[in-house]
Formats: C-alpha cells, structure tokens, sequence
C-alpha cells in the first residue's frame, strides 16, 4: 500500500495545493495532506498523528465529504499492518471504511467544487484498492470508484497530475486484478498524461520493467 497512495498523494499534494488556498477549509486540508501523506507508510507515530489531525478536520467541518474521507482514510491505514494487533487494526480499519462509505453517500448532494467530489473519490478508490482484499473485500468497489472517475464529466477540466493520478489508479486497480493489458494501457496514459510528474515517472518504471 505504501507506494500507491504515496504516489497517488503526492500528486494531490502538488497538484491540488495552488487551487486549494482561498478559503478557510481549503487551507485546513492543504496543510492535512502533507501529514495524512506521512502516515501512508504504516508509521505508527504517523499514523496517529493523521488520525488526530483529520479527526480535528472532520469536527471543525462535520458532514464535509472530503474531511470525512481523509478521517476514513487515516482511520483505513491501520489496516496496513494487519498481521499486528489484528483485532484492533480490524476493529479501527473497519471504522474508517465506514466513514469512507459515509462520505461518497454525501457526495450526490454536495454543491461544493467538482475537484472536492473527485479527491474524495480517489483517496476511497485509492484505500479500497490496496487494503488486503482477502480480508476488507473492497478491491471491487475501489475499482468502481476508479471507472466512475475516469467518466466523470470534469475529468478533462482537472489538472493534469490528477488526471494523471486517476490513470495510475486504473493501473494500480488492473494489476490487482491481473488484467496486464488494461495495466499496460493505464500506465502509458500515465506517463503521456503527466510525464515528468510523480506518477508518470513512476508509470514509466513499471512500463520498463514490464518490457525488460
């Protein structure tokens, strides 16, 4: 899970900051990224820490699709390390699957910007694609969640990156299913999407180790 989301977040991170600036609440979440970012490595301290500040966001702006989706996510990251502890990670990972689903219930009547509706889909797809599906049983709803993105009528408006993001998503969701053709075709949209960003570069590694 660590080398998806990380790639997936990065491009948040960069891609979305510039838009994200005006307002109070876009703010609060430009500076959660960077931290919810750091814990998607499985560090317990970051973890915790996400978990704090996005439980912090999702208070300060509750029934916000996308606050609740960085909770469910900060929440879903336990899940990582699923072999330790694993009543707990189950109990705590459980928890934050829900407030994921919470949060996509929320997005057919939020009038807040088509990014927001976009990001809060793709860190849901991006958890549920990589939590261990022999146990979360999410992979196919993730991989849903990845078809609407790539249909979504705003897609051609976002920048790049996150087009980009979107496409690695696809690849990352055809992998799982072993489906190496669509895995193929989504990495090179990738890397034409967004060549020199984080997940076109990483696009192109995967598409050269394919070919070696």
């Amino acid at each position: 899970m660590k080398l998806n989301v990380q790639i997936v977040l990065f491009a948040l991170l960069f891609q979305l900051t510039p838009v994200y600036a005006a307002t109070p609440f876009e703010r609060d979440v430009e500076t959660m990224r960077s931290i919810y970012l750091k814990a998607t490595d499985g560090d317990k301290r970051a973890v915790r820490k996400a978990i704090r500040t996005t439980t912090k966001l999702e208070h300060k702006y509750r029934g916000h699709p996308l606050a609740l989706a960085y909770k469910g996510g900060a929440l879903a990251l336990r899940g990582i390390n699923i072999g330790k502890r694993p009543l707990d990670r189950m109990r705590e990972t459980e928890e934050g699957l829900n407030l994921l689903d919470k949060a996509l219930r929320k997005l057919p009547r939020h009038t807040g910007p088509a990014t927001e509706i976009i990001e809060t889909m793709l860190v849901s797809a991006y958890v549920f694609i990589n939590l261990p599906d022999s146990i979360f049983h999410r992979l196919k709803e993730g991989d849903h969640l990845v078809q609407q993105l790539l249909k979504h009528p705003a897609f051609a408006e976002q920048p790049r990156g996150l087009q980009a993001a979107i496409y690695f998503a696809a690849a990352t969701s055809a992998e799982k299913f072993n489906d190496m053709q669509k895995f193929h075709h989504y990495l090179e949209l990738t890397t034409k999407t967004d060549p020199n960003g984080l997940n076109g570069k990483e696009a192109n590694t995967r598409l050269k180790e394919m070919d070696d």
